[in-house]
Order: C-alpha cells, then sequence, then structure tokens
C-alpha cells in the first residue's frame, strides 16, 4: 500500500527545493560580476553549503561551480557580438579577475579566443552559441490541436520524467492504447504560458505546459498529474531551428523579429514543437519549429514577408569617376569615418558644382573591428572631377557585374546587417562565381543620414563578382 502522506510529504519537499533553487539561478542571472561562491548561493537558498552543495547537483546536473561558469561564458559570448565593449571589460564584467584568465577560459568553452569569436560574426556561429543574426519566419495557417499535457515550472518542463511520464500515459512507451498516430512521429509541444519577452519572469519560473499531440478522433481520459488541452488553431508564424537553446530564440523572435515585423499577436499562447522529447540532459542538438500565433491574412503576411526578406539581384555598372577620403578606423571610429568623411566631400561638390553620378559609397578594403583598422574608402561618384587636396583624393569606382540586397534602415542595423552580406556572398559562391574586388555599402542618400525612415530604402550591400 502506499503511504499517501509520505508522498504528500515527498511532493512538498520537491517544490520546497525547486522555489528555493529557483531564487538562487535569479541571483546568478542578475549577479554575473559578483563573487558567486557556494556559500554565497547557499545562503540565497537557505541551506547549508554541504546541503545546497548536493541539492544543486541533484536538480541540475552539474556542479555550482560549472553552473556559473557556463552561464558567465554564455554571457560573454553575446556581450562580444551585440557590444562594442573592449574584451578587457567583458571580462571583469564576467567576473574574470584578468583577461588572461577569461581568454582561457572562453577558448576552451567556444575553441576560439575571444577576439577571434567577435571577428568571425558568422550567422551559423552566432546560432550555435547564442541566437541567428537573421530570423525569417514561415507563415502558416495551422488547424486545432488536443494536446496531452503537464504543467511545468522553469528546468522541469525539460525532465525526462515529465516526458516519460506523458508516453506512458499516451501509449507511447507500451501503453495500452496509444493516443498517438503509429505512422506518424509524436510531436513534442512545449507551450509557453508566459510571454517569453517578459523581464519580469525569469525563464526559472516560465510556466510551460509540456505536452503531445495525439492523433484526431482519440478519445482520452485524464488522470493525473496529466490533463487535457485545446492547442488552438490558427494563423501563425513559424521558425525554424536545429539546436539546444530554446530560450535563446524565443528571446531573440520576441525581441528582435516581433518589434522589426508588421504583424500584431493573436491572443493564443506560443509554442516549440519537436519530433523529440526536449529533455537537456541528453546534450544533442534537436529541429524545432517555434509556432508565433499572429493576426491576419495568410495571403496578405505571406505577401508582406516575401517584400521584407531581401533577395539577392544583380547589375551590370560602367567604371565611374569618384571622389573619396580612405583611413584606417577601428569599429569604434567607424561612424565618425562616414558621417565626417562624406561631409567634405559634399561641401566640395556643392562648392564646385560637379554633378553627383551615383550614390554615395562606403568600400571595405579590409576588416573593421577591434583588432583590424580597414582602411575603408567613403566616396561620391562624380560626372567630372573637381580639384582636390589634403585627404580628399581622386579616383575610379570600379563597375562590371555585382551582386546585392537592398535594405531598410531597420535592416540596416549592427550587427544585423552583417548577415545580409553574408547573404550576398553565399549567393556568389552558390552560384559557383568568384569575388572581383572589395565589398561596398552603397546609400540612399548618405551615410548616417539623420532623416532615414526606419522602413524606407536606406542602403544596398554590393559585392563585385566574376
Amino acid at each position: 500500500m502506499i503511504d499517501q502522506q509520505a508522498v504528500q510529504t515527498r511532493e512538498e519537499t520537491i517544490l520546497h527545493h525547486r522555489e528555493r533553487l529557483n531564487a538562487v539561478l535569479l541571483h546568478i542571472q542578475e549577479n554575473i560580476d559578483a563573487p558567486l561562491t557556494v556559500e554565497t548561493l547557499a545562503a540565497v537558498a537557505g541551506f547549508s553549503p554541504y546541503y545546497f552543495h548536493r541539492i544543486f547537483a541533484a536538480y541540475l546536473h552539474e556542479t555550482t561551480s560549472d553552473y556559473v561558469r557556463r552561464i558567465r561564458l554564455e554571457w560573454a559570448a553575446r556581450r562580444l557580438i551585440l557590444s562594442g565593449d573592449q574584451v578587457t571589460q567583458i571580462a571583469l564584467a564576467a567576473g574574470y579577475e584578468t583577461p588572461a584568465a577569461f581568454g582561457r577560459a572562453f577558448k576552451k568553452r567556444f575553441q576560439l579566443s575571444p577576439r577571434a569569436f567577435r571577428r568571425l560574426r558568422r550567422p551559423t556561429l552566432f546560432a550555435t552559441n547564442w541566437e541567428p543574426l537573421l530570423l525569417q519566419p514561415e507563415i502558416r495557417q495551422r488547424p486545432g490541436h488536443e494536446l496531452v499535457y503537464i504543467p511545468c515550472v522553469g528546468a522541469e518542463a525539460d525532465s525526462e520524467t515529465v516526458w516519460t511520464t506523458l508516453k506512458q500515459h499516451t501509449g507511447g512507451a507500451g501503453g495500452a492504447a496509444s493516443a498517438i498516430d503509429p505512422f506518424e512521429p509524436p510531436s513534442y509541444v512545449q507551450v509557453r504560458r508566459d510571454r517569453p519577452n517578459e523581464d519580469s519572469t525569469a525563464s526559472s519560473k516560465m510556466r510551460v505546459d509540456a505536452g503531445i499531440l495525439f492523433g484526431e478522433n482519440v478519445s482520452i481520459q485524464p488522470r493525473k498529474p496529466v490533463g487535457v488541452q485545446h492547442l488552438a488553431g490558427g494563423l501563425y508564424a513559424v521558425f525554424h531551428h536545429h539546436g539546444r537553446r530554446r530560450d535563446a530564440m524565443w528571446q531573440a523572435i520576441y525581441k528582435r523579429w516581433l518589434p522589426q515585423s508588421h504583424v500584431s499577436l493573436r491572443d493564443a499562447p506560443p509554442y516549440a514543437e519537436s519530433t523529440a522529447p526536449p529533455v537537456v540532459q541528453n546534450g544533442r542538438d534537436q529541429s524545432i519549429a517555434f509556432y508565433v500565433p499572429i493576426n491576419g491574412s495568410l495571403y496578405e503576411l505571406q505577401k508582406k514577408e516575401n517584400q521584407m526578406s531581401p533577395t539577392v539581384k544583380t547589375v551590370t555598372q560602367p567604371d565611374r569617376q569618384m571622389i573619396s577620403i580612405t583611413r584606417h578606423v577601428y569599429i569604434g571610429e567607424l561612424k565618425d569615418h562616414l558621417r565626417e568623411s562624406y561631409e567634405q566631400l559634399a561641401a566640395l561638390i556643392a562648392e564646385t558644382g560637379v554633378e553627383q553620378d551615383g550614390k554615395p559609397v562606403a568600400i571595405y578594403h579590409g576588416e573593421v573591428n577591434e583588432e583590424k583598422n580597414g582602411p575603408v574608402e567613403v566616396g561620391v561618384p562624380v560626372k567630372t572631377v573637381p580639384s582636390v587636396s589634403g585627404d580628399i583624393k581622386s579616383g575610379t569606382l570600379v563597375g562590371g557585374s555585382i551582386a546585392y540586397v537592398e535594405l531598410t534602415l531597420r535592416q540596416a542595423h549592427f550587427p544585423e546587417i552583417l548577415g545580409y552580406y553574408d547573404i550576398v556572398y553565399k549567393w556568389i559562391e552558390e552560384n559557383g562565381l568568384q569575388i572581383a574586388g572589395s565589398p561596398r555599402e552603397e546609400y540612399a542618400t548618405s551615410p548616417m543620414d539623420n532623416k532615414a525612415v526606419m522602413d524606407q530604402p536606406f542602403l544596398d550591400i554590393v559585392w563585385p563578382y566574376k
């Protein structure tokens, strides 16, 4: 006979432990640069250091020192890509006493030095270590489904115990009556009950319904702790992702894609779906579809998304005369160089009355980052070359075959713009062509235009090829 009182006491103990650990995880998240010793974290939890160490390892499947090290390094990786902070600043803010110690730990974690990691900034690297640079959803109309589920909080939704219970209940693990279609792989779903972009709700406290979709015309009688709910149908923006970082993907969708999109959210919960249980301990990447409920017409939204997603175009340009200013600049100096150089060139054009012969350009003759300083040439094509002196030189803007994408000001923000350079570069490679010159930006009006409108054409990313 089962001792119900003992079971209830054990469940209350588990809930008590989870509540204390949630407070600890939130404390770590908000105090990356503070001393995070076992003694400090045990005090936050209200446990003795010895007991806390055992409880933390049992629930999180790693030691406190390993967890803190991993969180700090992942935070540092994000800052390297999204900020212009010096590596030393990031090292100190991540709780490391010296840049050397930070460099060794970072290279062990990501197989790259901090500076090499920042310099690469490739979309694949970004997606592997944090979140994707480009978010291009598929707009899909989906019918409603019935979901066998267990309500969870935080990391509980990734628990092997939760998914084993669900599979047993639906017949997916040897049960007598299967609610899963035997001819189709089961769909494992995590429904987000708290909006992923609300900073007040820490991920460790996020309410998530872990569930399995079951087939049509199936009747099931739920038994605790399992329930059945209807997963609303309708229009969804669907994001496809391969990896493990579900929380990072949710943050990218709600904090980057949604503010830049033209859609409004529908009153239904978002959810993630995969063909394998999202058990965090297995350590393997998964293919995941993220469903965000939206309002609108499928036809109109698909049309608008296609218009907003830049496609690579090609054109042949003639050689043109150009006046320009070239400087060696690091990333922190680039904006001033673009603005000041264009102002000097525009002043000379206005003074001499020469006719402009195309868009202003910024040509990247070398890498620009914290370690490498270009050079970057800012120029204006002209019909006739005026008398030049000082920093202003005359030359030729080489024409020929170019591949390019057109961006709005909203799309041209750093670091997202780096992904569009990759789109053009990959198009040239995939079509069996060769790079024939330095990449450049051609501006609709001028670099750093203060009057530019977010959703109006702002610049073209141009790459010569042969």
